[in-house]
């Protein structure tokens, strides 16, 4: 019994960082974003379905939303030069909270028009372009690298179990309060995670070597070029890509799915929703017992493919109960994809290319807004179903080139991870 409690303890080690306050603080302040960020994407979606009836509004919006990740995101490495990871996490809810609470006022009053979501999307997509990355560029220096993936699979708890409670509450809301219920749900929340940001201490506060002499694209350019040399990370970049351009776009479907496919209100939006969460929490138990006996870049291509093959599934049911379960078969291999590709990159990396390397994760991350676009006019044009099933079938292709064409995702590398480029 003892020898079994010992090696239960020892999977779960990761629990051990929470002891660091600065890391326990910006953990605590990431699961409240999650929460706010799954919650904000799921309200704003089921609100302009209902003010335009067409999925490609829907789409646009979440282009909107991602646009500023594609073309300002891939920068990172240049804007960290001049201010700390903690000023940008900061400044970034300050963002969020003014829209949220603009948008709950303005749904209060009646007023809340497609204009407005469209601003305040692109506002919030501008402070996620650099918060997003200043939260995984951070954590190496408060856990120290080789414990990079312990936090990211301590991190994704958090994420995943907010993927289950953030889309069933936005669906309770929604259902009960209306809009102006939920924005002023998210509104509260930003103000609780700026509480915590601004807990974190001055050792956060370094900032990368700042060099005036090297542009914002021969930065990108630099973080390009060292990725190419290294497999391992190069093929994250490709998978990254083709998940969000093509896999997640399901996210910006999910409203048509449920209410003209499904037949489901905004409680049944939730629950859908809510299936990636259920289906991540054991996909996160999964991948920390992998991570000890499998190659990371196996578990990260599988993981993807095995989330994209789930929706294709998704994409042709017409029971909500098939497509429940799909969903909760995807969120296991989103957890995979998830914790994977954010340690791969912050392991693989040397600490003087980082934030560079980082920006071109963004890059790769910005393949979702056209992807959003793509899938709203083939859904327009066609139906949700068959859209989804070609950008679930593209992104499916792609992960299986990426895995058989770099062996790095194999764990043949073709430089050392660790070379200092």
């Amino acid at each position: 019994m003892q020898k079994r409690l010992h090696a239960f303890a020892s999977r779960w080690q990761a629990t051990d960082l929470l002891s660091i306050p600065d890391f326990r603080n910006l953990w605590i302040a990431n699961s409240i974003w999650w929460q706010a960020r799954w919650m904000e994407e799921l309200i704003i979606g089921w609100v302009v379905l209902e003010q335009t009836d067409s999925a490609s509004m829907v789409a646009l919006i979440s282009f909107a939303r991602m646009a500023p990740f594609m073309f300002f995101g891939p920068f990172f490495g240049t804007i960290v030069q001049y201010a700390s990871y903690r000023w940008m996490i900061v400044h970034s809810q300050y963002i969020n909270l003014v829209v949220n609470g603009l948008f709950s006022i303005l749904a209060l009053s009646g007023v809340l028009e497609f204009w407005h979501i469209a601003v305040g999307s692109v506002c919030i997509g501008l402070g996620s372009a650099v918060d997003w990355s200043s939260r995984r560029a951070l954590i190496p220096d408060l856990v120290g690298k080789e414990r990079t993936t312990d936090a990211m699979v301590l991190e994704t708890i958090p994420q995943n179990i907010s993927r289950i409670f953030g889309p069933f509450m936005s669906g309770v809301l929604l259902e009960f309060f209306g809009a102006s219920g939920g924005f002023l749900f998210l509104f509260a929340s930003y103000i609780i995670e700026i509480i915590f940001v601004t807990r974190l201490s001055s050792n956060t506060e370094k900032k990368e070597t700042k060099n005036t002499e090297i542009s914002p694209l021969r930065n990108l350019m630099d973080g390009l070029q060292y990725a190419r040399r290294h497999d391992r990370i190069w093929g994250v970049l490709v998978v990254t890509f083709f998940m969000n351009a093509f896999a997640f776009s399901y996210t910006v479907l999910l409203p048509v799915f449920a209410r003209d496919i499904l037949n489901q209100g905004p409680l049944g939006l939730g629950i859908l929703a809510a299936g990636i969460g259920i289906g991540s929490l054991p996909g996160v138990a999964l991948i920390n017992a992998l991570k000890r006996y499998g190659n990371d870049g196996w578990i990260f291509a599988g993981s993807s493919l095995l989330n994209a093959v789930a929706i294709m599934i998704f994409s042709w049911s017409t029971s909500f109960s098939l497509s429940l379960a799909m969903l909760i078969l995807a969120g296991v291999g989103q957890a995979g994809f998830s914790v994977m590709q954010s340690s791969i990159i912050l392991q693989s990396a040397s600490d003087a290319m980082r934030a560079r390397v980082v920006g071109t994760l963004v890059l790769a991350i910005g393949g979702g807004p056209p992807g959003r676009l793509t899938i709203g006019a083939l859904a327009t044009a066609f139906s949700a179903p068959l859209a989804l099933f070609l950008s679930a079938g593209v992104a499916s292709v792609g992960i299986i080139g990426a895995l058989f064409r770099l062996s790095g995702l194999r764990g043949r590398d073709r430089k050392d991870e660790k070379m200092k480029g």
